[in-house]
């Protein structure tokens, strides 16, 4: 199955402000980072590694208040203006203050967003995410297609024009690759390649990503197995981190296709929907 509808509009809505690259000391500024603010999730979908639950189970951990306090400072040292999206290996909404998460980042020149299934969602909760500065909740629908009537409802009671929220349909079977660009999730699906995929990978070049305790990963892809951890935001700025040789040594091999080192040497994602312009200026 190619790419849904659905997928191919989040892309055009994400694409400008990815896109819009910001020059730090000569070098791209990340202009996407995903925030993973738990570790938890109410759902065992088959395409996740959260399907075994032996495997990765639900754990109480949650980002603090003041660790979201000190990234959304850091951004604002950079004057960051991409993407801040709160998403990673957890249903967003069973966290902890997520709207007090939020409004960290709301009261800045930051684009906040939140990737949802949308179960725990009521008027009362959204009113108060998109009080907080919310700017797009992303809602992913895992049940058919009676749920688009449902959650079209459900934000116009919330006085939410549709401007402001994203439908994704993802109800579809293995054949059809669930109506999502699926991938084996850096190995942590269980897929083995016999032989690393030879194309570029641009998630290094333009993406941060953070976990709910502040370290920082390579990709959202390695969000589950946690296999490289380049620095931790509250011990090292996330720019130096961003900067630092470590991960530029996996931008050099990744831009030119070389998925040779772990994880990326069984990992199945594509990595070239988004970032090619920072990866040229790298």
């Amino acid at each position: 199955m190619g790419m849904t509808e659905a997928i191919k509009n989040n892309i055009k809505r994400k694409t400008p402000k990815i896109n819009d690259v910001k020059l730090l000391n000569g070098f791209p500024l990340f202009s996407f980072v995903e925030l993973n603010v738990n570790e938890l999730c109410n759902r065992t979908c088959i395409f996740c590694p959260r399907h075994d639950p032996k495997v990765y189970p639900n754990q109480n951990l949650h980002m603090s208040l003041d660790l979201a306090d000190e990234i959304a400072n850091q951004l604002s040292d950079v004057n960051f203006d991409g993407i801040v999206n709160i998403s990673g290996t957890g249903e967003a909404t069973l966290t902890k203050h997520l709207s007090d998460i939020v409004e960290k980042f709301g009261n800045k020149k930051i684009h906040i967003e939140i990737v949802t299934n949308g179960d725990k969602l009521n008027p009362k909760s959204i009113e108060s995410l998109f009080n907080a500065g919310l700017q797009q909740m992303v809602v992913s629908m895992y049940d058919g297609p009676e749920q688009i009537k449902y959650f079209e409802n459900l934000f116009k009671e919330s006085n939410v024009g549709n401007n402001y929220y994203t439908l994704r349909d993802r109800w579809y079977e293995e054949e059809e690759d669930y109506g999502l660009l699926y991938t084996n999730r850096a190995g942590s699906m269980g897929d083995k390649l016999l032989s690393p995929h030879e194309r570029p990978c641009y998630y290094t070049h333009y993406a941060s990503y953070i976990d709910w305790n502040g370290d920082v990963l390579l990709c959202c892809q390695d969000m589950y197995n946690r296999t490289k951890i380049f620095g931790n935001v509250l011990e090292k700025k996330l720019v130096d981190i961003w900067l630092d040789k470590k991960l530029n040594d996996f931008r050099e091999k990744l831009v030119d296709g070389k998925r040779t080192m772990s994880p990326c040497d069984n990992c199945t994602a594509n990595g070239m929907v988004f970032g090619e312009k920072h990866a040229k200026l790298w």
